[in-house]
């Protein structure tokens, strides 16, 4: 008879629906790394299974600022090296210029780096850059800090 059928019909409707509701969230918690662009690297694993201990990625005060060499964040999208050496020549002799790329897409990060060749003109450029108008932004200045050691996977 078809009445005997209708208990077995409401738990598979309701175990369909729950499956239904259930399945979006899983992709979204556990995506592909190719989906969610992340990079997936190896831990460090000493021979015995256990990770190795790394070393603490701490700065210590301004120590580790370099004194010739300036961070430049928020630098104009279409800038590229020469025109933020040509931005800064003006306090003196630029020594290097770079600006950071994003390795994916190859477009700026919008950040990047002046070094000098004299601490005074860096002092004198990061006194005067920081918070001023260049190619239509406010670019922050300061004092680059020294890359802490990595270690290598």
């Amino acid at each position: 008879p078809p009445s005997s059928n209708l208990p077995n019909m409401a738990s598979t409707l309701r175990l369909l629906a729950l499956v239904l509701i259930s399945a979006p969230m899983c992709y979204a918690f556990m995506a592909p790394a190719s989906l969610a662009r992340v990079t997936l690297r190896a831990p460090a694993v000493a021979k015995s299974g256990l990770r190795a201990p790394v070393a603490p990625m701490m700065m210590s005060g301004d120590g580790d600022l370099d004194t010739k060499k300036l961070f430049i964040g928020g630098i104009p999208w279409a800038f590229d090296s020469e025109d933020l050496k040509e931005a800064f020549s003006e306090f003196g002799t630029v020594a290097d210029a770079n600006i950071v790329y994003d390795r994916e897409t190859g477009r700026s990060r919008g950040f990047g780096f002046v070094t000098f060749e004299d601490e005074d003109a860096a002092k004198k450029a990061c006194d005067e850059m920081n918070e001023a108008e260049v190619g239509g932004r406010t670019v922050n200045v300061n004092f680059a800090k020294a890359r802490p050691q990595r270690e290598r996977y």
